[in-house]
């Protein structure tokens, strides 16, 4: 292969991956918001505090990415900190497709690189999704690049590279935590770990691992007094996918869930961390037909619907876009919806089809690539599952893809007319069976997500103190906390009936000296002339303060109601609820009139 088509084919490949992503970036830049904008904030923590600053961040992210962003903020000090985070998250996920093309050269031909290039560049998906300071985004980079070095010395039977493995290994668990058991199959095979191949070659592939995770763990203990690989937060987060209502978006907020059964956990961070983990396994043992069902739904909804799922964060919620274009945004993500379920239900079944080419000729590249992959949908059945949590699997399936061609083409042609219909044929009716039976599963697994009305404690406050407000909900539905910061409040039932209410029976309590303290209610409902719908009622000892319809006049806001001078002394009763008075059937308005309650001090 002469030097100038390597050249014109590695152009070809970095510019179909690159151009795309930043013609879509500069239409609908993508604004961090939620865990992304943490994670731009912990890169500018480092920057600003010191690379073994304590702060919040190390309860629910891993430092990598941080850490990544931190050298960009010191490199280009004088641009606005989200382009430079997004900019390069862009040009991250554009440098991905050139990794297999530049690393499997000397062993696959040209045409194998350039499927497994043109696939990974040409990812529609992932080119929608590639300007989220996701970590999911970046991860790729060291997943990729440890996938491709495996099949490089699986198929090519070059040397071990125990050092290379090893430090894309570490890079990708400083990442995501979760790539500890992902890609220790990919870390194996690069660094050539066997029961026939030595001790010596195993201990250099597990000390090129082990070395720099010690370093990761020390650098958590440095900051933090903790020395660990994981984030503390991790039985919360499993805790979310496992409480009832999580069906509805895959995870929800399991503070809720803990004010139900033991609110003295919401008062200490560090003791609801440890014990969150056995509240899994409670609602596990309660309802285990339900769990396994719920499990198996995820990742096969998720494994078709996950890349549209994840468009929520790149082009449609409200503020991941400037204004000018979010109604642009918005579309793109509407017309998008459909295609990219049938793209990955195409992918999902050549994948399929690649295993059982990888099988047949006990193709050990396929294998492993294969088993990255079960290994990672595995473990988010068991875990919280998003949808953009699978794109490193998805990537690691069009490497399978790719070499299964290659493996079509090595065959002898009457061998490989025989293989690859059945092989295709068994993939397609995969593929079609998960559009069709997906959506079945999760319809069914969601009208069994059902709980009985449940009483919840907690307690709010101001951000500075001086004031206790305890809360008791028997009617209704805690939809949401933030303790001790806010609330929200709806009924039990999103269509509810006629005269359905939701109630916080709650009792302020003052200390210090007497200081305003105004009670804050919010209308999400924006759109106007739908009166008689549902009511917020706001009573402060018995005397009603706030009656507002909420779907009656357009706009959102706060609602904000005085308590006067609280101190030492102060006790008041405070009743809030929202009703349903007319609410049309069928239309959410349970949703719709989420109230959210805190308070704050007058400006």
């Amino acid at each position: 292969m002469s030097t100038y088509t390597e050249r014109a084919a590695l152009t070809l490949v970095l510019m179909i991956g690159l151009v795309p992503r930043l013609a879509v970036v500069s239409v609908f830049p993508t604004i961090p918001v939620s865990d992304f904008s943490a994670l731009v904030a912990f890169g500018q923590h480092f920057q600003n505090h010191g690379l073994t600053s304590d702060g919040w961040f190390w309860w629910f992210f891993n430092p990598g990415l941080p850490l990544v962003l931190c050298g960009l903020f010191h490199l280009f000090p004088s641009f606005d900190p989200v382009a430079v985070a997004r900019m390069a998250t862009v040009l991250a996920c554009g440098l991905v497709p050139i990794l297999p093309f530049l690393m499997w050269r000397g062993v696959l031909p040209l045409w194998v690189r350039l499927v497994a290039g043109a696939g990974l560049a040409l990812w529609p998906g992932h080119v929608l999704f590639s300007g989220t300071v996701a970590q999911d985004n970046w991860v790729l980079l060291p997943s990729v690049a440890l996938g491709a070095l495996a099949v490089r010395r699986l198929l090519g039977g070059t040397h071990a590279r125990p050092l290379t493995a090893g430090l894309l290994y570490a890079a990708a668990v400083a990442i995501r935590q979760d790539m500890l058991v992902v890609l220790l199959p990919l870390l194996l095979a690069a660094g050539r770990v066997s029961v026939r191949s030595g001790w010596r070659r195993g201990l250099a592939t597990c000390l090129a691992a082990s070395l720099p995770l010690l370093a990761l763990a020390a650098h958590r203990h440095a900051s933090t007094g903790r020395f660990a690989l994981n984030t503390e937060h991790g039985g919360v987060s499993i805790l979310g996918a496992y409480v009832p209502g999580a069906t509805a978006n895959g995870w929800t907020d399991p503070h809720p869930y803990i004010a139900s059964v033991r609110p003295d956990l919401l008062r200490d961070r560090k003791a609801l961390f440890a014990q969150a983990s056995s509240f899994v396994l409670v609602e596990v043992l309660r309802r285990p037909g339900y769990q396994v069902a719920r499990m198996l739904s995820s990742v096969l909804t998720l494994s078709v619907s996950g890349e549209a799922a994840s468009l929520y964060w790149s082009l449609s919620k409200p503020d991941v876009l400037p204004a000018a274009v979010r109604e642009r945004g918005a579309a793109l993500e509407a017309r998008m919806k459909h295609p990219l379920r049938f793209e990955m239900a195409a992918i999902q079944g050549l994948f399929l089809a690649a295993v059982i080419i990888g099988v047949w000729r006990r193709n050990m590249a396929i294998l492993v690539l294969s088993s990255a992959v079960l290994l990672k949908y595995a473990l988010h059945a068991v875990v919280a599952s998003q949808g953009r949590y699978f794109f490193m699997a998805t990537a690691l399936e069009m490497l399978a893809i790719a070499i299964a061609a290659y493996e079509l083409r090595q065959m002898a042609p009457p061998d490989a007319r025989r293989l690859l219909p059945r092989a295709l044929a068994v993939g397609m009716a995969f593929g079609l069976g998960l559009l069709l039976f997906a959506p079945v599963l999760a319809a069914f697994v969601q009208r069994r997500d059902i709980d009985d009305q449940r009483t919840y404690r907690f307690q709010l406050g101001p951000r500075d103190g001086g004031a206790v407000l305890a809360c008791v909900i028997d009617r209704g539905l805690l939809a949401a906390l933030d303790p001790p910061r806010s609330a929200s409040l709806r009924t039990l039932l999103r269509d509810p009936a006629p005269g359905d209410a939701a109630v916080a029976a709650c009792e302020l309590t003052g200390s210090g000296a007497p200081r305003p303290l105004v009670l804050q209610v919010l209308d999400t409902y924006a759109p106007g002339g739908f009166g008689g719908r549902m009511m917020q009622r706001v009573e402060v000892d018995g005397v009603e303060v706030l009656s507002h319809d909420i779907a009656q006049e357009p706009g959102s806001g706060w609602a904000n109601i005085p308590m006067g001078p609280v101190g030492t002394g102060t006790t008041k009763r405070i009743l809030i609820a929202v009703k349903a008075i007319r609410p049309d059937p069928g239309l959410g308005w349970g949703d719709e009139a989420l109230t959210t309650f805190r308070f704050v001090r007058p400006e």
